[in-house]
């Protein structure tokens, strides 16, 4: 008889009184290690990012001018100031005809431009290119993640005496597994977190804004406040920015948590007795149930079978093969069904561990 058979053979009545008369006991012990990594850095640069986005589309922008003297066939412009400037300096005029025209030697030339080479717009291509080796650096720490190493060790010890015999049972099942934990938000893990924040930084390098100030002096602690960094709210956001990334810099904080727990949980016990009935019962079952292989059986059967009618010995061993395929493919069948069962067993207890080990944290 396979397991399966035995199993829905067993007499319900006959196990709960097994178990309501066994005296037994069952103890769940859990160590517990926690690593857990300050990831609290990745929502502080997901939350700067559209501030550093706005003045990046959008840059402040001061206009420049420069006064140059220059011989009057290469003034280009003629302008109230540079009149203004020849009348205050006389000396550059040439001559003065008779009917008034003046003809200087030399006028002031006004250039004006455009330009975004400013400190508030340093300080934040500053910021950006730290960000982006912050992040570099980041990726590269192997003890980025946060994970739980988890020991259940489970004692069971049982005892059993009737009338005829008397049982004990002490059995240990220790099991180990690494439950990770994973700093995840909207469906995306902690690498694609650190990945997207890094590719949107490369695009910020990228930008027209970014690349004309690749010649500007960087900008360097203490930030100076300037009206701008201290009242616009996206410059505002950027120096909280700065300030947090130079007081997270240095090392990634991180805390190891241990920890034990011991329960008991009823619903495994009662696997368990179950157990040790079938092992008990096994144990008082008497061992002229084996199959035994008779060669008279043997014999009888193909004499039987010879004698029914014209058989040829080819025919008889085609038929004995196909009949021995059949007969193999069965136990299999019945012997992986044996193993669905174990399995579903096995899977059960470690949900039911799981879940005793979440109640614990």
């Amino acid at each position: 008889m396979n397991i399966v058979d035995y199993i829905n053979s067993l007499n319900k009545d006959k196990i709960l009184k097994f178990i309501e008369t066994t005296s037994s006991d069952i103890t769940i012990k859990s160590d517990i290690e926690k690593k857990v990594s300050d990831t609290s850095w990745i929502d502080m640069v997901e939350e700067s990012i559209p501030y550093l986005d706005n003045i990046i589309r959008n840059p402040r922008r001061f206009i420049v001018q420069e006064e140059n003297i220059v011989p009057i066939e290469k003034a280009k412009v003629v302008t109230e100031e540079s009149i203004r400037h020849l009348a205050q300096n006389t000396n550059l005029i040439q001559e003065v005809h008779e009917d008034g025209t003046v003809i200087p030697l030399k006028l002031l030339n006004v250039y004006r431009e455009e330009t975004i080479d400013l400190y508030e717009n340093r300080f934040i291509k500053s910021l950006v290119d730290n960000l982006y080796t912050f992040v570099q650096n980041k990726l590269n720490e192997s003890d980025q993640k946060s994970y739980a190493k988890i020991k259940n060790v489970v004692s069971y010890e049982g005892q059993k005496k009737d009338k005829t015999a008397s049982y004990k049972i002490n059995i240990t099942l220790e099991s180990n597994f690494d439950d990770e934990i994973e700093a995840s938000k909207d469906g995306h893990t902690l690498e694609e977190r650190i990945e997207h924040i890094r590719d949107v930084l490369s695009a910020f390098r990228s930008s027209t804004f970014i690349k004309s100030l690749k010649e500007s002096s960087p900008v360097r602690s203490p930030i100076r406040k300037t009206n701008v960094i201290l009242k616009e709210p996206n410059f505002i956001k950027a120096l909280e920015l700065w300030e947090y990334l130079e007081k997270n810099n240095i090392k990634p904080v991180t805390s190891i948590q241990k920890e034990s727990k011991e329960t008991k949980d009823p619903s495994i016990k009662e696997k368990y007795d179950f157990g040790f009935f079938t092992c008990s019962d096994a144990l008082r079952k008497d061992k002229t149930d084996a199959p035994v292989y008779n060669e008279a059986i043997i014999s009888k059967l193909i004499n039987d079978f010879v004698y029914s009618g014209d058989v040829t010995e080819k025919d008889f061993k085609k038929l004995l093969n196909k009949e021995f395929t059949i007969a193999s493919k069965r136990k299999q069948k019945e012997e992986a069904s044996v193993k669905k069962c174990f399995k579903d067993f096995i899977n059960d207890f470690e949900k039911r561990s799981k879940k005793a080990i979440a109640l614990l944290k």
